[in-house]
């Protein structure tokens, strides 16, 4: 029998050979992280790379030479610091709240010879994400707001806003919150807000982007399958966006939904609500596009759940015996369904995440594409030895989360090498890379994928483009993987 470290190199030929003449995507720089590597951000002007840890520490790296980086220093926090950001001199790092139901904070620091801090400025509850504007003067957060384990503590979600159009020093900070929004309309159109709190509570703001111009942000909403519009010059979130689900029982839309060590990809009952994790934003011929990486979201707490399995489902007979007969049945067995109310006898049921890349209408929110099985369809061909496997475990066990959301989806980075731009799209569980080619929005053409086993669970995607990379005329991409505490850097090409 082959050894693992054989099929390894197997995916990874695979990986650089059947797409393209040759692979986008190539290592070039692996860098210790004992202490892990999750979201990073790149300051071009001194040529430093910071790295969140995944718990309460920055890494702060000189990153001139990838192949030979120079730890600074490591900075820490008192609280879980999940992101960072960096525009021209100034960082921006997000530390939670103890617990995370309090405000959370933003350090702002600028580096010249050394990382100095100017200012920390409050922001709203449990934030998860931050993002400077493109021109540097405004910084945004995503603030989930999540409850506590019991849910006797519900914070608000919120949208940090931290003006500094006055200079680092002077910034005034706020909140964008979503009170002036019709909840029941909202409700109504598909966003999902079923927690027996008020609406502003159930909202979970996850991830950022903005329009390059800075005049829009998109934040989302995961745990409500839905994308918020914030119009910057306004200071208003404009518009909430339903995003809809992909619908397993059509040619297109196959699944993996069985753990039987198998690779079989069928059609089923099943509405796969897309909940995106990360998301991207670019713009071509005028119009605004958004990039989700449908990643899938329940809730599960110990005085809430929106979960059920269909076997339980079956035992309240509110499923259509036309549609969910006994073998469909004893097939999904526990697989994890939303509560989300469907008329009995239902004729199918919403899963979490949809296993797929979506692009949506930045201005309307209307879908414009969806990978649908692309994604699963190319894993079963080109990995099938880690098809579905949990990455979030050392010990290979592929076909070990077809039963829930395959491969996830995570989150996605745009950039553009040599007039192309690309889409990058982290897989959590299954692991790797793949990339997209986004030159037709309306049409993205699968181009690559990149596996390597020592690589599990990518969390932040970092683009560096060729004009500010340490390596000259060359763009790259770093990778944080929150599991295997691995960072490397890949030349794209």
């Amino acid at each position: 029998m082959h050894s693992l470290s054989f099929y390894a190199s197997v995916v990874l030929l695979f990986a650089v050979s059947v797409f393209a003449q040759k692979p986008v995507l190539e290592e070039y720089a692996r860098v210790a992280v004992p202490e892990g590597a999750e979201i990073g951000a790149y300051m071009p002007s001194s040529q430093m790379l910071f790295v969140t840890t995944g718990r309460s520490a920055l890494q702060v790296i000189h990153f001139g030479n990838p192949k030979i980086p120079k730890y600074l220093t490591t900075l820490r926090f008192a609280g879980e610091v999940p992101s960072v950001s960096a525009h021209s001199d100034l960082l921006a790092v997000i530390e939670m709240g103890e617990p995370s139901t309090q405000p959370g904070l933003v350090h702002l620091f600028r580096m010249k010879d050394s990382l100095s801090l100017l200012k920390t400025y409050p922001t709203c509850a449990h934030p998860d994400m931050v993002q400077f504007s493109p021109d540097g003067k405004l910084i945004l957060v995503a603030c989930e707001g999540e409850p506590n384990a019991d849910y006797s503590v519900d914070p608000d979600g919120g949208i940090g806003w931290i003006d500094l159009s006055k200079g680092p020093n002077n910034g005034v900070a706020s909140v964008l919150n979503f009170e002036s929004l019709d909840s029941a309309a909202l409700v109504q159109k598909g966003v999902l807000a079923r927690f027996p709190h008020r609406f502003t509570q159930n909202l979970e703001p996850e991830y950022i982007t903005f329009d390059p111009s800075g005049n829009v942000a998109w934040v989302s909403l995961q745990e409500n399958n839905a994308l918020a519009r914030i119009d910057i010059t306004a200071k208003k979130i404009t518009d909430v966006f339903p995003l809809g689900s992909v619908n397993h029982a059509l040619a297109g839309n196959t699944l993996d939904y069985r753990q039987n060590k198998k690779i079989e990809l069928q059609n089923v009952p099943l509405l796969g609500l897309r909940q995106p994790d990360g998301i991207g934003s670019l713009i071509q011929k005028g119009r605004h596009y958004v990039l989700t990486a449908n990643e899938g979201a329940s809730r599960e707490y110990t005085q809430y759940t929106d979960v059920i399995t269909v076997e339980e489902l079956a035992r309240q007979k509110k499923l259509s015996p036309g549609v969910f007969t006994p073998e469909i049945i004893r097939s999904l067995g526990n697989f994890p369904v939303s509560t989300e109310p469907c008329f009995a006898p239902c004729t199918s049921l919403y899963s979490f995440g949809s296993r797929s890349m979506s692009v949506f209408d930045g201005t309307t929110g209307v879908l414009i594409w969806d990978s649908g099985s692309q994604i699963e369809a190319m894993l079963a061909k080109k990995a099938p030895l880690y098809f579905n496997q949990n990455g979030k475990k050392a010990k290979l066990k592929m076909d070990a989360r077809s039963d829930s959301k395959g491969s996830e989806p995570e989150t996605v980075t745009l950039g553009e090498v040599k007039g192309r731009p690309l889409a990058f799209l982290g897989l959590e569980r299954m692991g790797g890379i793949v990339v997209w080619d986004m030159t037709r929005a309306e049409n993205p053409m699968l181009l690559d994928y990149l596996l390597d086993e020592r690589d599990r669970g990518p969390e932040g995607i970092l683009f560096i483009p060729a004009k500010d990379s340490p390596v000259a005329d060359t763009a790259l991409l770093v990778v944080g993987y929150e599991y295997s505490k691995t960072l490397v850097v890949y030349r794209v090409q």
